[in-house]
Formats: structure tokens, C-alpha cells, sequence
């Protein structure tokens, strides 16, 4: 059974997971430290940022849920000799905490890019993400549809974020005629409400998201070509669960994942989760390559 941690790790923690504690018991990987006898289940840390939301927040009640979230939950359920413990960190942190073998799962939409597929083990994927253009109503970029429409307009970027990612490739390719990125530490219901009042152009971002964050404000949403993204950028559109290739039995870890997952996809429990929360979209993979660890 799932259990929430409560503790948060902030960005000033990155050191200390990066460099890992001088002690061989303090610096092993997260699930090696909980085995309490030969069939106890192994425990397997789960991160998340618990944003963006619907993917991942924190509820009214201040209750771990999601999209994200709730697939893993099941996936426990499901999976008798794991066991899979929530902790909420602030997004850098995520990372860090994988490499350094502190988390054994991060959940929070990741794309599942060849770069970090180099370092990390995936699930297969459980989204097919749709990406596009958050505007102000009326917005001249309503006709965009490549992100080469997009030069000398003003966005939002966060270090690190896939879409972020993609505008930087743009502009160290296009260096006459770059995208103005404003790197940002403002949540994304704060930009959103910037965009809404002028404060930049456009946001870059998924469909899913837009819908979560966009809610009586006034904007739209302009869906870009994904083939075209994938074209020009490499663009992953399918989000995974990332690994740490620390984790103990990683391979079978993620094997039993994967076989859990194509379950709730073939009962259609998948579809069911996004549809309750994504207002109705399905966001499921229809076309989804397995993975490639």
C-alpha cells in the first residue's frame, strides 16, 4: 500500500543529494534501506513536484493525487512485492535525487527524452501529450503553427523543462532571430495570470495543462503540428515514470511497472483516470512505442 511522505526537499538540499553522506548506509539507494525480511516488499521511493497540476498536486485536504498519482497508486496495488512511498520535492530536486539514488521513481509527466534516457530507466509510457500555444485572447500567434512563428516574442522558460528545452534548440539554431525566454521561478498559475495581462507572449506547454491553469482567464489554446515537433527538435511527446538505474533489480522493477501498466491500459482504466482529470480528454497513449531501456 502507498504511503505519503510528508517531508519536502527544497533546492538548497541538491548539494547534499548530489554529494551523498560520507557513510556507505547513508549514501545507498533509497529502496535498499527498507527491506525488513526476505518477503517484505521491496519499497521504492516515489518524487514528485506535485505540479503541474492536474498531473500532480497537492488536493484541498493536502493529499498527494493526480493523474500521475493515481496511475502509480494503482500500479501498488496491483504489484504485491513493491511498495511505493510518496515524497514531495521541489522539481531540481528531482533529478538530483536520481542520480544520487535517493529516489527510486520520480512522477511528475516527464518526457522520456534520449538524453535521459542515458542516465535513467523508463516506464512505458502512459501520456500522449499534445503541445501548443497558451495566448491572450486575439493573439496574433493564433495562426503559429511552428514554434519558427514564434521569434522575438516574449515567454516564460523553466531550466530543465522539455519545453524549455525546445525553445533553447530553437534559438542556439536560430541565433539571428531568437525566442525571448525569461527564465522564471513563478508557478505556473502566477504566468499564466502574467500572459492574461500581458506580461509575455505565449507559454509553451501541453494541452492538459493549459486546461488545469487557464480556467477564467482570458486566453486559448493553439495546438502546434506534433509531427512537425518531432521533426525539427526530436520532441518526445509520451511521458514515462524515470527509474533510477540504482534501484535494486531495476530491471525487473520496471518490468513489473510495464506489465501493470499495459493492464490498466487494456481495461480502460487509463483512459478513465484522464478523462476524470483532464475534463473529459483522453490522454492516453494511442500510438506509444514501448520503451527502450
Amino acid at each position: 500500500m502507498a504511503r505519503i511522505a510528508r517531508t519536502t526537499l527544497f533546492v538548497g538540499a541538491l548539494a547534499a543529494l548530489a554529494m551523498g553522506a560520507s557513510g556507505c548506509a547513508a549514501s545507498a539507494p533509497a529502496a535498499e534501506a527498507s527491506g525488513a525480511g526476505e518477503n517484505a516488499p521491496q519499497t521504492l521511493l516515489v518524487a514528485t513536484g506535485a505540479s503541474p497540476k492536474p498531473f500532480t498536486f497537492l488536493d484541498e485536504n493536502d493529499e498527494l493525487t493526480g493523474y500521475d498519482i493515481e496511475i502509480l497508486k494503482l500500479v501498488d496495488e496491483a504489484l504485491p512485492d513493491l511498495e511505493f512511498e510518496f515524497q514531495v520535492a521541489e522539481f531540481p530536486a528531482l533529478f538530483a535525487g536520481l542520480d544520487s539514488g535517493r529516489f527510486n521513481i520520480v512522477a511528475n509527466n516527464l518526457s522520456a527524452t534520449e538524453e535521459r534516457r542515458e542516465k535513467y530507466a523508463f516506464s512505458d509510457p502512459y501520456i500522449e501529450a499534445q503541445f501548443g500555444l497558451a495566448l491572450p485572447a486575439d493573439s496574433e500567434l493564433a495562426q503559429a503553427t511552428s514554434i519558427s512563428d514564434l521569434a522575438g516574442k516574449r515567454t516564460y522558460g523553466e531550466p530543465g523543462l522539455n519545453f524549455t528545452k525546445i525553445l533553447e534548440a530553437y534559438n542556439e539554431a536560430n541565433p539571428d532571430t531568437p525566442i525571448q525566454i525569461e527564465y522564471t521561478e513563478l508557478d505556473l498559475q502566477s504566468q499564466y495570470k502574467q500572459l492574461a495581462t500581458g506580461g509575455v507572449d505565449f507559454i509553451f506547454n501541453d494541452k492538459v495543462v493549459y486546461t488545469g491553469y487557464s480556467a477564467g482567464l482570458p486566453l486559448e489554446f493553439v495546438q502546434l503540428d506534433g509531427a512537425k515537433l518531432v521533426e525539427d527538435f526530436g520532441t518526445n511527446l509520451f511521458s514515462a515514470y524515470a527509474i533510477s538505474k540504482q534501484t535494486p533489480d531495476v530491471d525487473r522493477v520496471v518490468e513489473e511497472i510495464n506489465g501493470a501498466l499495459a493492464d490498466l491500459a487494456a481495461d480502460g482504466t487509463l483512459t478513465e483516470l484522464s478523462e476524470r482529470f483532464f475534463d473529459g480528454l483522453d490522454v492516453s497513449p494511442k500510438t506509444a512505442p514501448a520503451s527502450s531501456n
